[in-house]
């Protein structure tokens, strides 16, 4: 709970900015070349904000438990929206299930609740004993479910199939900046061998999420990726900051894009989100991959930072221009303090470099990789301003220094794909209940 004010910025300053990556910082021997850890004992000892919000950690913790924050089921909603023009009127459970029945068909909920229990349980129910019997609406007290609807366990994330990368960060691991937020035994799961990427460290996991009230959650996943796209459609076109991601079989933006749905917090706004994110996650081969683009051409600036005081441009380093429609991935996971750290070695220190390669996953393609570098040295130093060409022209290069090589953001979790339709539909009937 407290990390929460520190990644908004809190205390960021006196504690933890200067101990962030400086993308520019290309000196292996230099502070900043890589992430260090955040001292927690430095920042409550230097920052006062940090010690106000310890103090008062407890009452958030608390209010975030209150009844306030307790899940309001889609029945009491639509109640509540029935009141607001008749007091005295009231939408019980039963004409909730009336009204599901006649949109979805007889029987749909208890169908549901049978293929909810056999396919869904397993990863999305806190209770013990066969899921077939259990009661995923029985209450531990009023207004508080005994089923979570989640077993709260982290699962490798080749299990699920869900889009990887955020799985693979590495912030929490030994060394980085939030290494004493996460304990040992997080920073010592097993590695998820079905995943090419490095997985060490505690990475490559996703925890299983509670689907309490799971109607007003959509869009799904953690990067909202499984629904449709949102946007505000402002009246002021100036202020629309929505950008198209949907792409073709070759990973081209459509040309003809799905049209965004705008903002709708309503209950029947959500409702309907709710359905419509529930068609694409039981209908994985009719998704159209999504992939977020660079929407305008980055420059970026690196090498060593010495200025001419008179002119005051950089007299030193390389000037990468990143085009407009390149996959943000691809640029965000770009390994390039490592990459180019190697291409200096492959021309300097041989033996150095393979050393490294030997060691790093890239391992069997060690004698390849050195080649290639050669090569790319060599090309930048007739032409640096090539470099992004050069390098672009070996894919297969990037590849080895990208932390994640997945592409499409609304692939996987691919459970009851193979369910006949009318099943499919039954358990969206379920869900709208939980």
């Amino acid at each position: 709970v407290q990390r929460v004010y520190i990644n908004i910025g809190s205390c960021s300053e006196e504690c933890w900015v200067n101990h962030l990556t400086d993308l520019r910082q290309l000196d292996p021997q230099q502070r900043n070349f890589g992430q260090t850890p955040m001292d927690i004992g430095q920042c409550r000892r230097d920052c006062p904000n940090f010690r106000a919000i310890e103090d008062r950690v407890n009452n958030i913790v608390d209010f975030l438990l209150s009844p306030r924050l307790y899940a309001t089921d889609l029945r009491e909603a639509r109640e509540l929206a029935v009141k607001r023009s008749d007091p005295a009127a009231s939408y019980t459970q039963a004409d909730f299930i009336e009204d599901l029945e006649l949109e979805f068909g007889q029987g749909a909920v208890s169908r549901g609740r049978e293929l909810f229990a056999q396919n869904c349980a397993r990863c999305h129910s806190s209770q013990q004993g066969p899921e077939e019997t259990r009661d995923f609406y029985a209450e531990s007290q009023p207004g508080v479910r005994a089923d979570f609807l989640s077993n709260d366990v982290a699962v490798p994330v080749s299990e699920v199939g869900t889009f990887r990368c955020r799985a693979l960060h590495s912030n929490h691991m030994r060394g980085h900046i939030w290494d004493e937020f996460s304990s040992t035994s997080y920073k010592e799961r097993a590695p998820d061998r079905s995943v090419k990427e490095a997985t060490e460290g505690g990475r490559g996991y996703y925890r299983n999420i509670s689907l309490l009230n799971v109607w007003a959650q959509a869009p799904f996943m953690h990067n909202n990726a499984l629904g449709p796209e949102i946007c505000g459609e402002p009246e002021n076109r100036a202020n629309d900051f929505y950008r198209a991601n949907y792409v073709d079989a070759a990973g081209a933006l459509l040309t003809d894009q799905p049209k965004c749905w705008r903002y709708d917090p309503s209950v029947q706004g959500r409702y309907d989100l709710f359905k419509a994110s529930m068609e694409q996650l039981l209908n994985p081969a009719e998704r159209t991959p999504k992939i977020t683009k660079v929407s305008e051409d980055i420059v970026i600036e690196l090498g060593p930072r010495l200025w001419d005081g008179e002119e005051e441009k950089q007299l030193l380093g390389l000037k990468l221009v990143v085009p407009a429609g390149t996959n943000a991935g691809a640029l965000g996971n770009f390994q390039h303090k490592e990459f180019l750290v190697d291409l200096i070695l492959s021309k300097v220190n041989v033996k150095r470099l393979r050393e490294r390669l030997k060691a790093s996953p890239n391992a069997g393609a060690a004698e390849e990789v050195i080649t290639e570098l050669q090569a790319i040295a060599d090309q930048v130093i007739e032409n640096p301003a090539a470099f992004l060409d050069v390098v672009r022209q070996r894919p297969h290069l990037l590849a080895l220094y990208s932390s994640c090589g997945a592409v499409e953001e609304n692939r996987g979790h691919d459970f009851g794909g193979e369910l006949p339709q009318a099943d499919k539909r039954a358990l969206i009937a379920f869900l709208a209940t939980i």
